[in-house]
């Protein structure tokens, strides 16, 4: 696979984790609502996404060198999208905040290959190459939140939300 492939591969992947953020933080107050959460566990659900971030970047780049790029690319993949369709099924608290620890770990394991990924393939160009790439988080995150708002607007659920997130995950899956 050639590096420009893998390189467009990391953007969309860092677009998934990037929306993951806006698409979630749209949807909590629906949880509250649907679920019948206090205002606690909508923040445990919330909080959840960032230990698992945290907790899999802390780890990932061990992981990375034991299990390599590849195989974190695969979890991570299988995190996006199993995290994502067991939100859309949640039927409790718990199912919830067990699928946000998913998906953020799987948001971590994205940053965990990618930097180094890209690193290595543009070792001569690595600094413009890692900015151009981690131009994409914040750009993933207005997409995550202009396409939440258009689906609000037009009356959409919050299941529907967070089929968007499958779109830049199983893009980024074939890709890679």
């Amino acid at each position: 696979m050639n590096s420009a492939r893998l390189f467009r591969a990391s953007c969309v992947a860092l677009i998934a984790t990037a929306m993951s953020f806006a698409i979630r933080g749209d949807i909590m107050g629906d949880f509250e609502t649907v679920f019948g959460l206090t205002a606690t566990e909508v923040g445990w659900i919330a909080g959840a996404a960032f230990w698992g971030f945290g907790i899999s970047i802390l780890f990932g780049g061990p992981l990375c060198d034991v299990l390599g790029m590849r195989t974190l690319a695969r979890l991570a993949a299988v995190g996006h999208i199993g995290g994502t369709l067991l939100t859309i099924v949640a039927p409790s608290f718990a199912v919830l905040f067990g699928a946000t620890l998913i998906i953020g770990v799987a948001n971590g394991l994205v940053e965990a290959f990618v930097n180094p990924l890209v690193a290595t393939l543009f070792s001569e160009r690595k600094t413009t190459k890692l900015v151009a790439l981690h131009a994409w988080f914040p750009g993933g995150i207005v997409v995550g939140g202009l396409l939440a708002y258009g689906f609000t607007q037009v009356g959409l659920g919050w299941q529907a939300k967070m089929v968007l997130l499958l779109v830049p995950s199983v893009v980024y899956t074939t890709m890679f």
